[in-house]
C-alpha cells in the first residue's frame, strides 16, 4: 500500500523527488544543465529510487548516492505507486548512429542466416512490453539524448508519448510498428511507461532538439551551486573576508578558486548565456586535500586546467573575450596579449603558461575574483 508524501518526502533529496513527481505527472522528463551540475548523478539516483525495494537497507547498486535507509512502501506520489510486482529501468545512451530500430523496432540482417532478417526489440519497445503487464512499471533512461537523432530514434512513437495519448486514455494515439513476424500492426504506449532523458543543451558538438520534440517532455534544469562546491573544498557556504596577497593555508587557495569560478560563470552567463557555465562537479574531480598547502595547490591547478579548457571551448576564436577573462591586459596576470599583422590583417593571441605555477595561479584567481 503506497504511503503519503509526508511520510517519505524528507528521506529523498529535493532534485530526485522533483523529477519523480514530474514523471508521475507528465510521464516524460528531460534533465538539462551545464556540464558538471550533477545530471548523471541525478539519473542514477532516480534510477535506484524508481526500482524501489521495500526491503532495502540503503545499499546503492548504482554509485555513492544517498537513499532512504529503510524505504518501506512506495510513496503515493511516485510514478505508478500501485505497480509493485516488477519495477525495472532500461538505460541507454544516444549517439550519432542511434536509429529507430535500436530504440523501437526494425528489420536487420540475421548474422547466422544470410539473406534472412529479424525484427529488433529496442530499448523503448522492451520497456513498453514490460510496463504493459499487470503490476509492472518501466523507466527508460536516455543519457545524452541530444547526441543522436532523437526525433528519428523515437520515430512514430512520438505521437503516443504524452500522458494523455497513452493506452486507455481518451486521446489514445496508436501508431504502426512491426510485429515479431515483420508485419505492420498498430500499437500504443502503456500508461506505466516513463521516459527520462538528460542533456547538456550548450554542447557545441550537437544539434538542438526541435520544439515539437521538447514539448512532450517536462524540463528539469540543474544549475551550478557554490553551496555544493564550497563544502567540498572545506569552506563555509558563503565567502568571508578578503584574500591575502599570498596563500597561508589550503583554505586560502580554495577560497580563491571558488570565488574565481563564481566570477567566471557570471561573465560566461553575461556573454553566452547560463547554459554555457561550468558546473560545480567539474571542480570536484577528487577529494580535496585540506591539511597540506602544496597538495591543495596541486588540486587547484588541476581544477584550473578544467576551467581553462572549458573557457577555450566556449570562447573558441574569441580572443577579445579570453583577454578579458584571463586579464591579459593586467600587468599582474601571467597572461599577455600579443598583437600583430599577418597577410595584411590584424591578428592577436594570448601568451602565457599552459599550466601556471602555484604562485602565478593564486595571483590570477585572486585577480579574477576581485574584478
Amino acid at each position: 500500500m503506497p504511503v503519503s508524501e509526508e511520510e517519505t518526502e524528507f528521506e529523498i533529496e529535493p532534485d530526485a523527488r522533483a523529477v519523480l513527481q514530474a514523471l508521475a505527472r507528465r510521464k516524460n522528463v528531460i534533465i538539462t544543465g551545464p556540464p558538471g551540475t550533477g545530471k548523471s548523478r541525478l539519473l542514477n539516483q532516480v534510477r535506484a529510487l524508481f526500482e524501489w525495494d521495500s526491503g532495502s537497507t540503503g545499499s546503492d547498486p548504482y554509485g555513492d548516492i544517498p537513499l532512504p535507509a529503510e524505504r518501506g512502501p512506495i510513496p503515493a506520489w511516485f510514478p505508478s505507486p500501485d505497480q509493485i510486482e516488477s519495477r525495472h529501468t532500461f538505460p541507454t545512451v544516444f549517439d550519432q548512429n542511434t536509429k529507430y530500430r535500436d530504440f523501437m523496432r526494425g528489420l536487420v540482417p540475421q548474422v547466422t542466416n544470410p539473406g534472412a532478417f529479424i525484427v529488433t526489440s529496442g530499448t523503448l519497445y522492451r520497456a513498453s512490453v514490460h510496463a504493459a503487464e499487470d503490476g509492472n512499471a518501466a523507466l527508460v533512461i536516455v543519457d545524452e539524448i541530444n547526441r543522436g537523432p532523437a526525433v528519428a530514434a523515437f520515430g512514430s512513437a512520438l505521437v503516443g508519448l504524452e500522458s494523455d495519448k497513452r493506452r486507455g486514455a481518451e486521446g489514445e494515439q496508436r501508431f504502426e510498428i512491426l510485429n515479431d513476424f515483420g508485419e505492420s500492426v498498430t500499437y500504443s504506449l502503456p500508461p506505466d511507461l516513463y521516459v527520462l532523458g538528460a542533456m547538456n543543451e550548450a554542447d557545441t558538438s550537437v544539434e538542438p532538439l526541435d520544439v515539437a520534440f521538447l514539448r512532450r517532455f517536462a524540463p528539469y534544469r540543474l544549475e551550478p551551486h557554490a553551496e555544493v562546491l564550497r563544502p567540498h573544498l572545506g569552506l563555509g557556504r558563503t565567502p568571508d573576508g578578503t584574500l591575502p596577497d599570498t596563500p597561508s593555508d589550503p583554505s586560502t587557495v580554495y577560497e580563491a578558486l571558488a570565488r574565481a569560478w563564481a566570477r567566471v560563470n557570471h561573465q560566461i552567463t553575461l556573454a553566452r548565456g547560463a547554459a554555457y557555465q561550468l558546473g560545480h562537479g567539474a571542480l570536484m574531480h577528487r577529494t580535496a586535500p585540506t591539511a597540506d598547502l602544496p597538495a591543495a595547490q596541486e588540486y587547484t591547478q588541476e581544477a584550473w586546467a578544467t576551467l581553462r579548457g572549458h573557457l577555450d571551448e566556449v570562447f573558441y576564436g574569441d580572443t577579445r573575450a579570453m583577454v578579458d577573462l584571463l586579464l591579459a591586459e593586467d600587468d599582474r596576470s601571467p597572461y599577455t596579449l600579443e598583437e600583430g599583422t599577418f597577410a595584411g590583417q590584424a591578428v592577436s593571441r594570448i601568451l602565457g603558461p599552459t599550466r601556471p605555477d602555484s604562485e602565478q595561479l593564486y595571483l590570477l584567481l585572486r585577480l579574477i575574483s576581485q574584478e
